[in-house]
């Protein structure tokens, strides 16, 4: 398995006890940690809902969305991963559902567009992960763009080996606040 960071741990952990983010696809919701997800299901970008409790004070606070494939491109030998399948900022809690869970509304497109899964064949399931983190108030587009090395475009080899922890302590960024991962199989 690939080098997990210690935020990926805690939230693997975190999230078999209580989900704080869920998923929306146009065919499933994930609301529950290690779903198992069909490809076409979790092909189309997905929209956020985190829980309430999960959520900052100040009203008006950022969230930055990260998504990653910890296995690619087998579980047992994930040499490529973890590999970044989309990084969505300057997101916004929404009004509250029934249940307690605020969407996270923003800009439509993605700073790094979202990939849907594509675990090879024969391999076992893959582990994607969503973590929702607090957004710096310094940080914008141009600004995670520079601090990370991004270009416009984001290819895959810039995708390939991402470090979670390096991210994290570039951007500044503090606990994860939610999270959640589901399966998919090849």
């Amino acid at each position: 398995m690939a080098k997990e960071s210690p935020t990926i741990q805690k939230t693997l952990a975190a999230a078999k006890d209580a989900t704080t983010l869920r998923l929306h696809y146009p065919d499933v919701t994930v609301s529950e940690a290690g779903a198992n997800v069909t490809i076409p299901a979790a092909k189309p970008t997905p929209t956020l809902s985190i829980s309430a409790n999960a959520l900052k004070s100040a009203p008006d606070t950022k969230y930055i969305a990260v998504s990653v494939d910890l296995d690619a491109p087998f579980p047992s030998f994930s040499v490529l991963g973890p590999i970044l399948h989309g990084l969505h900022i300057d997101l916004v809690p929404g009004t509250p559902d029934s249940d307690g869970f605020a969407p996270l509304e923003g800009p439509t497109e993605w700073l790094v567009p979202y990939i849907g899964p594509g675990p090879p064949k024969p391999s076992a399931p893959h582990r994607y992960v969503f973590m929702v983190f607090e957004q710096p108030p310094t940080l914008d587009a141009a600004k995670i763009r520079s601090l990370l090395g991004f270009a416009q475009e984001v290819k895959l080899t810039t995708r390939m080996w991402w470090n979670e922890e390096s991210f994290e302590k570039k951007l500044g960024l503090g606990e994860v606040l939610a999270g959640n991962y589901y399966l998919t199989r090849a």
